[in-house]
Parts: C-alpha cells; structure tokens; sequence
C-alpha cells in the first residue's frame, strides 16, 4: 500500500516552488537607467589629469566605443537586486534640496560638480538633435549629458545626471548666464562603467 503525501509537505513545496519562481521572475525584470542616453554621437572621458579623448566615438570602429557601451549598460540592475538592498525608487526624478524644492543649476555648476577627481572620472556624451526624455511627466529637452562616475562598489545608488542644451553652453551667447536646469537623479551601479572608463584612461594614458 503506497504511503500517502502529508498535506503539509505538499503545502511547503508549493510555497517553496512559488518563491523560486518569483525569484528567478525578478531576477529576470532588469532596470536599465541609461537605455534612453545609449544613441549619443560623441563623448569626452576627463580624468583628473587630461581629457580623453575628444570628439567623436559614435563610429563602431573606434576602439573605446563598445566598452563606453557595455559600461552604459551594466549601469542596470535586476528588480532582485533592488529589492535586496531594500531600495524601492528608481528614478528619473528631479533632484531637490534640503527644503525639498527642486533644485536648478546653471552649465557651470554641472561640470563643477561633475569634475574628476582622482577617484571619479567626468563623462559627457553629446547628441547631434535635439533629445527628449520624460521626469515626473514632464519632457526634459537636452543634446548634451554630464555626469560624474565613480565605482558604487556594486551597490544601487542615486547618481545625478545633468542634460542641458548645448547651445546655450558658452559665455559668447547672451542666454547662457539665465540658462538654468533641473538636475536628475536615477539608480544605478555605476562600479562597471567606472572600471571601463579607468581602463580607457590607462590605454591611453600608455599611448600618450
């Protein structure tokens, strides 16, 4: 006579089949915050030293132009990987102050907080039109982002990114002392692009 299956035993396989399914199901549902900056036509990489290199990497022949990529992309997480570290917020969204105000910056004060340092690199990716993407259901116009990258030793964390127009960057034209705007904040783990962008510069670096 063949032994009958507890009832509970069948009810903690079930429980335990349903976790694993859910698990792999979010492991599978991946966040990837740069996917709406990947068609940039130039980039400039500066270090705390130089600026490297300057101009043009949109052409897949170019030596550096598939690991910025790659380095773009490993900026995205798994929803696992989010919920792991208990963070529930992914962005875009405007960044604010301590008054909870949105904040606004001029050209000038980007790349002043966007400078390298000897542990962060400045990234600049330029487009040749003009660009939109959407924060908090409004559409951000831009054809230039700044950002500032340093490892985030593979956690998730907020990362502000910068997007301007660029034909208001310069002291020649009259609106670019009034042009203000809104930075943006998104997730990401930034230590894969940062190891990229440190192994650019050491090619370099070597060739130089």
């Amino acid at each position: 006579m063949k032994k009958q299956v507890k009832i509970p035993v069948i009810v903690a396989s079930s429980i335990v089949g349903a976790i694993l399914i859910a698990v792999i199901v979010l492991c599978c549902i991946v966040v990837h915050p740069m996917d709406d900056f990947m068609q940039y036509a130039t980039v400039r990489v500066t270090t705390s030293a130089h600026e490297l290199p300057n101009g043009s990497l949109a052409d897949a022949s170019q030596p550096y132009k598939k690991k910025i990529d790659v380095g773009l992309e490993d900026t995205g997480f798994s929803v696992m990987h989010a919920m792991l570290e208990f963070v529930g917020s992914y962005g875009p969204e405007f960044t604010v102050d301590d008054e909870d105000e949105r904040q606004v910056v001029t050209i000038a004060e980007a790349r002043s907080a966007c400078a390298a340092t000897d542990s962060s690199y400045m990234l600049e990716l330029g487009w040749k039109t003009e660009q939109k993407i959407k924060v908090e259901k409004e559409t951000v116009v831009f054809d230039r982002l700044l950002m500032n990258v340093k490892t985030t030793d593979g956690e998730l964390r907020w990362v502000t990114v910068y997007l301007f127009r660029s034909d208001l960057d310069g002291a020649d034209n009259p609106e670019a002392d009034e042009y203000t705007f809104a930075p943006v904040r998104m997730r990401m783990n930034t230590s894969p692009l940062y190891i990229a962008l440190g192994e650019i510069a050491a090619e370099y670096g070597n060739r130089a």
